[in-house]
């Protein structure tokens, strides 16, 4: 066995692992994790929304009147 066939055959394996985490579906606990993420951003995008238009409104009331 020479060198080349060494080194292949590390490198074939090597690529048919990341094949296979690639294909792999992520477990009840990731998707899970994965929903309670999307959903604490979701709320807090819409937190976010909202503070800016509330504070859009104080500006527009803030404004001295000529």
């Amino acid at each position: 066995m020479g060198l080349r066939n060494r080194f292949s055959r590390g490198r074939a394996t090597r690529d048919t692992a990341d094949a296979r985490e690639r294909r792999r579906t992520p477990s009840f606990r990731e998707m899970r994790a994965r929903l309670r993420t999307e959903k604490a951003e979701a709320k807090l995008l819409e937190t976010e929304t909202k503070i800016h238009e509330e504070a859009a409104r104080l500006r527009l009331r803030a404004r001295p009147r000529r």
